[in-house]
């Protein structure tokens, strides 16, 4: 414990200097004296004033200047130990759903447009944006890639490996894929959240009201054509992204409306306490000096004493 003492604030032992100046002037002057002095001569004065031994007035000073030094400690932090303060987190789950079919192997964007959306993920999840993401891959049926993780390198690091072969099962199910989105979310401990769908194909109406079931529980949908502008046009889009209560994201080669997305998802006045990474502070000692400080200055309440130290 003593290697680890030290003061949090030690600038405050600079008050110990006046401390000392106001000690040393009260030992060596007597008020009673000065007083006197005002109205008579100076050799008349020890004709006139008794004097008295300086003990008890002494004595009252020191408790008094030992009550302040002990203060003066208090004020300047005294630390010997850490405490763990956990840190909080914003909660911002917000989950990837990519479309594996084999419309995301077509070459209109080049190399092909499973690849662009890929691309456009590492962009994002290199960008160390916070809060929690998960990514669910589907085509038949849906696949859980990573479960809601605050470690965003951990999804890039698999992306290069997301290939339509690696799913045993061929088609397109997109309502599935939200549902699973959606268990993600509330197995968690989320009541609320963001999805976002990178797709080559239009969605159905089953999909639309997939979507808007999710808005109703608060996890907003939001979609992003991975096609060129001309076929990204199609009305269906635009109608998930209102029923989902999310957006219609432009796909671009930089990433930016995606980002803008990101912005907009977050819920800045939600929080989660993560106690496994809390951080060690110097705890503030200072209150076991502020005891004797007081127990010093209670000679203060006692009749006379204040007489004692100016007489």
């Amino acid at each position: 414990m003593l290697n680890e003492f030290h003061l949090i604030r030690p600038y405050w032992l600079f008050a110990i200097l006046p401390l000392v100046g106001f000690t040393w002037r009260a030992f060596q002057t007597n008020l009673k004296t000065q007083a006197w002095s005002q109205v008579c001569d100076e050799h008349l004065l020890p004709y006139l004033i008794q004097k008295k031994p300086q003990f008890k007035r002494h004595f009252s000073l020191l408790l008094l200047m030992t009550s302040a030094l002990f203060m003066v400690v208090s004020l300047s932090g005294p630390s010997w130990s850490r405490i763990p303060v956990p840190i909080y987190q914003p909660i911002q789950p917000r989950i990837f759903l990519l479309d594996m079919s084999d419309a995301m192997l077509i070459k209109d964007l080049l190399p092909d447009r499973l690849s662009r959306a890929k691309f456009i993920l590492h962009d994002v999840l290199q960008g160390h944006e916070a809060g929690q993401f998960g990514l669910v891959v589907y085509s038949g049926e849906p696949f859980v890639a990573s479960p809601l993780t605050d470690d965003s390198q951990t999804i890039d690091a698999l992306l290069p490996m997301l290939t339509p072969d690696v799913m045993p099962v061929t088609g397109y199910q997109l309502t599935s894929a939200l549902n699973e989105a959606e268990q993600l979310i509330t197995q968690a401990g989320f009541n609320q959240g963001n999805i976002l769908i990178l797709t080559a194909k239009a969605p159905s109406s089953e999909d639309i009201a997939t979507a808007k079931k999710l808005a109703q529980k608060n996890i907003h949908v939001s979609v992003m054509p991975v096609l060129n502008h001309e076929k990204a046009q199609n009305p269906l889009f635009k109608r998930l992204a209102k029923a989902g209560d999310g957006q219609l994201v432009p796909f671009s080669d930089q990433s930016n409306d995606l980002k803008q997305w990101l912005k907009a998802s977050r819920t800045h006045h939600m929080f989660n306490e993560d106690a496994k990474n809390a951080i060690p502070v110097w705890q503030d000692q200072g209150r076991w000096f502020v005891l004797p400080a007081l127990l010093f200055l209670l000679p203060v309440f006692r009749r006379g004493w204040i007489q004692r130290i100016v007489s």
